[in-house]
């Protein structure tokens, strides 16, 4: 498995597929699912208003992304209530992603899911837990999915003061998970991104 790191916004990952995460109760939306809707010209927002999207827990809904961002198409995933959210939902949401994942047969796939002081979740952590969590699943799965995961490309991104966070839950996750999952990080070099300690 490939993991790029990067410091662009989720609308411009070279990537097939864009996975965004929104709460059931959080309007307007925020952070990428408020980005997305509003390159979207508000379309997220009037399947709000429609009830045809609700933000449930689990709740996935596919749209093309009609060449108003890079990824070609963007799957919206429901995360239930904000007060509900935490590491251990991340944990239990995985083999869930990583199912319609494989389903969907995307191989270039950028996860955005929130990640903040508001949400109680940090960027590195979070994504240590969710490639953790792949991990798990995978050892359930058939070879057909093993094999599958073996040449999926995961994109993360976030600000260049935040990119490092990232790097380490990576580097964490890669560590813990070397004797059952082969990651292969590329990030962005230290003068990209600025010094690292």
């Amino acid at each position: 498995m490939d993991v790029i790191l990067s410091t662009e916004g989720v609308d411009l990952q070279e990537c097939d597929l864009l996975v965004i995460g929104f709460f059931q109760d959080e309007r307007p939306l925020k952070g990428s699912s408020g980005w997305i809707d509003w390159r979207l010209n508000g379309m997220l927002s009037h399947f709000l208003v429609e009830k045809r999207l609700t933000g449930e827990w689990m709740e996935t809904t596919l749209i093309p992304s009609q060449g108003r961002v890079l990824p070609k198409m963007i799957l919206l995933v429901g995360l239930g209530r904000v007060k509900e959210y935490s590491y251990l939902r991340v944990r239990e949401l995985s083999p869930f992603l990583l199912k319609t994942l494989r389903n969907l047969d995307y191989l270039n796939v950028c996860l955005s899911l929130p990640e903040d002081e508001d949400h109680n979740v940090e960027c590195g952590k979070l994504v240590e837990v969710l490639l953790e969590g792949i991990a798990d699943n995978m050892d359930l799965a058939p070879l057909s999915l093993e094999e599958w995961i073996k040449t999926v490309r995961l994109y993360f991104t976030e600000e260049e003061k935040r990119l490092e966070e990232i790097l380490l839950g990576v580097q964490t996750a890669k560590s813990i998970l070397e004797e059952r999952l082969e990651i292969r990080i590329y990030a962005p070099s230290e003068k990209e991104f600025g010094e690292r300690s």
